[in-house]
């Protein structure tokens, strides 16, 4: 039985993924929207799915990639993201989402990667409750492999799977996803032909995916949120690569970030998918462009 680290005392008690959030209030209502019609989740499953290829991206402009972390519970901020974000901005979805299905085949309708959270213990596990399903330490390795495969059945058609989701990267400084433990686990996802996208770069990534540069939580004020979204590009104007996770999905955010990539600074970036800053591990293409962006206040 595997035993973590001893657990660093801090008096925040994150939440339980496991459960949805509660959306935060916002002055402007969001209203509920019949969700369009799409293709059944297991036509959408068992066909390719096509998206418009990357974006090429000029010399002097940075090339931004960004998860929406959180989306899904909520019928009404599903609809507002579908409409008011555009691709190919990807989303994250927690595997314990209901509907996954019908969730995951609606981002991939509008063109959008989808990345499945993986519930893992993190570095103090005596206040994090990943739901019945983590993977980690008290578990055995049959139990690991017993919990990854139902993750990797809820994340069927998905682009890849992460340790992060909508409360935040709960990995660095004794994480799972840090130990050597989890190198199986990185192994089996990588030969399923999944990416591995990281929230940080404490996670250690040795595996094909992606690392996280930058976070922003959208659980704040609209004042709060401008302001990290204009801190987020290279203040010095030079060209880099920044992956942004935000989340949870809330009405505010939904509404500051939409204004931010149709705004002035709109002309300083390219919008790209996640699967486009691809590499094969963490000390490769990728390690540079953690050191040139700015990271923001993580969630």
């Amino acid at each position: 039985v595997r035993q973590p680290a001893t657990p660093v005392s801090a008096p925040t008690v994150i939440p339980a993924k496991a459960v949805p959030p509660t959306p935060a209030v916002s002055s402007t209502a969001v209203m509920q929207q019949a969700l369009p019609s799409v293709p059944s989740p297991a036509a959408a499953s068992s066909a390719a799915v096509v998206r418009p290829p990357s974006p090429a991206v000029p010399a002097d402009k940075t090339a931004i990639a960004i998860v929406l972390q959180g989306f899904g519970y909520s019928d009404a901020l599903t609809y507002d993201v579908l409409s008011r974000i555009p691709a190919p901005v990807a989303v994250g979805i927690s595997p314990y989402v209901s509907n996954i299905g019908d969730i995951i085949a609606r981002a991939h309708a509008s063109h959008r990667e989808v990345y499945v959270t993986l519930p893992m213990q993190s570095a103090h596990p005596e206040r994090v409750d990943e739901g019945p399903h983590a993977l980690g330490y008290g578990n055995s390795a049959a139990d690991d492999q017993r919990e990854l495969e139902w993750c990797l059945s809820r994340a069927t058609g998905a682009e890849g799977l992460t340790d992060a989701s909508e409360n935040g990267d709960d990995q660095p400084g004794g994480g799972y996803a840090t130990s050597p433990d989890f190198a199986p686990i990185a192994s089996i996802i990588s030969s399923k032909g999944l990416l591995y996208l990281a929230g940080s770069a404490q996670d250690g990534r040795r595996t094909r995916g992606m690392t996280t540069t930058a976070w922003i939580d959208g659980d704040t004020d609209a004042a709060t949120l401008d302001s990290r979204l204009a801190a987020l590009l290279p203040q010095d104007g030079k060209p880099t690569k920044i992956l942004l996770m935000v989340g949870p999905v809330t009405p505010v955010m939904i509404d500051r970030l939409a204004n931010w990539l149709k705004g002035p600074a709109a002309g300083r970036f390219v919008l790209v998918p996640p699967s486009s800053f691809v590499d094969s591990g963490i000390g490769n293409d990728q390690a540079a462009n953690l050191l040139s962006s700015s990271p923001v206040a993580p969630l």
